[in-house]
């Protein structure tokens, strides 16, 4: 499907912060709001835009161009009547559209997933779809938020006033083409706006309702919800495969240092990677001296680089500059600095106690990283499905903070005797929870 957003209008409300800018060109975590909307769209599979302009269109166009750097197609509408409802910019934009399209605003952000399903809903012909949030908490300004009532799958009543509501509309739809009949309707009524045109849809019975089931999405309209749609943002870093101490603590720092530092700057995540490496030098150093308090600054110097080690993925998903290649980097250069940081405590331990079964200790221990590592990836192939833990799953958050809190208390040889049995559980647990799975994919 193409996509056409309305950028024409000028945000009254927004342009005490904006100072003559297009609200659209505001900043929003190291993106352009209507970028973040381009990009979004483009990870739902869209790659078609056509974008309606009017106040300030020309800096549009120009940050925007021809959508060639952000992998996009993008055709342009001058809305000359720009100060007009946004209903005039949707039909001015009518010649580009003969089939069904994406319809989005400049200003309101979303999750890619809500547009990825909305897209394969099947559709009865003329009729058009709303995504609506049944979350009745979930919007900043409940005043001038548009509201829906839905009965079963359908849109029976839409507008700002309406006192009971069951949803918020979430500034996307789907439409057919009938749009425009209907919008040429209420234009001929001077009634102007969008919601004028989807209100003939409602009495009609040809306007569908989609519920995003509490997925993302924000309205920038006022500089408050600017700030509500960050702080929305942000929770959405937390990913569901973090472990217990990123989620409650790591989460919390490395987020702070992405807002406030590295999504105002051009580091890539990969660069950001690499800097764990970096550091995991003078960890060594500091570790290999295995007395205080060279020993605290290590420890200290492990969180560290578990907190920093979150922001990558932080930049790369706010920026939407995902790849492959970048996780798999990550994963490489994550064993690296396990592999230095837990040598730097043997080699610290041993120069202070002159034992040398705790080159033995970390040679078991460092067999079985490697070994845990192979097991999570080898097992998803074996079995071709995931495994959850019935008692605790201990991920490398997890395992980093033991060692940091290792070196602080200077308990090392103890610190290797947990790492060997929680690496060893997590390697028995997945060859005996998966054989039965493994021998139903390949019987034997």
């Amino acid at each position: 499907m193409k996509a056409l957003i309305i950028a024409a209008g000028n945000g009254t409300r927004l342009q005490s912060h904006a100072k003559g800018r297009h609200k659209s060109l505001l900043p929003l975590l190291g993106l352009k709001i209507i970028e973040r909307i381009i990009l979004t769209a483009k990870e739902a599979g869209i790659s078609e835009f056509v974008i309606v302009t009017g106040f300030e269109g020309k800096s549009i166009r120009d940050l925007l161009g021809d959508g060639e750097k952000y992998g996009v197609s993008i055709s342009y509408v001058e809305n000359k009547d720009w100060e007009e409802a946004n209903g005039i910019s949707v039909f001015k934009a009518k010649r580009f559209f003969t089939e069904r399209f994406v319809l989005l605003m400049s200003d309101h952000i979303f999750a890619s997933d809500t547009l990825r399903r909305i897209q394969r809903l099947h559709y009865k012909a003329d009729e058009s779809v709303l995504a609506v949030d049944k979350n009745l908490s979930s919007v900043n300004d409940i005043n001038d938020s548009t509201k829906v009532v839905v009965q079963g799958n359908r849109v029976v009543s839409l507008n700002k006033n309406l006192s009971d509501y069951n949803g918020f509309d979430t500034g996307m739809f789907v439409c057919s083409p009938s749009i425009f009949k209907a919008l040429e309707r209420s234009i001929r009524q001077n009634k102007n706006s969008l919601s004028d045109g989807m209100r003939i849809l409602v009495k009609e019975r040809k306007l569908r309702a989609f519920n995003i089931r509490g997925n993302f999405w924000a309205d920038c309209d006022t500089y408050e919800d600017l700030k509500f749609a960050e702080k929305k943002l942000m929770k959405r870093l937390t990913k569901p495969q973090d472990g217990i101490v990123s989620r409650n603590f790591n989460r919390k720092v490395s987020g702070l240092i992405t807002k406030f530092f590295l999504i105002k700057t051009p580091i890539s995540p990969s660069i950001i990677t690499l800097s764990t490496l970096i550091l995991a030098i003078p960890t060594f150093l500091l570790l290999a001296k295995g007395s205080y308090p060279w020993i605290l600054l290590g420890g200290l110097l492990i969180q560290f680089i578990s907190i920093l080690d979150g922001c990558d993925g932080e930049i790369s998903r706010l920026k939407f500059i995902k790849t492959k290649w970048g996780a798999f980097f990550d994963t490489v250069i994550d064993r690296y600095v396990d592999i230095i940081i837990i040598f730097g405590m043997i080699y610290g331990y041993w120069l202070t106690t002159h034992k040398e079964t705790i080159w033995i200790m970390g040679f078991f221990v460092v067999s079985s990283l490697i070994m845990d590592i192979f097991t999570s990836r080898e097992i998803m192939v074996v079995t071709r499905k995931k495994i959850k833990w019935p008692i605790l799953d201990v991920k490398r958050d997890t395992r980093l903070l033991i060692l940091s809190l290792g070196a602080i208390t200077n308990q090392v040889f103890f610190t290797m005797i947990i790492m060997l049995l929680i690496l060893n559980f997590n390697i028995i647990f997945r060859l005996v929870f998966s054989k039965k799975a493994a021998s139903a994919v390949f019987p034997i």
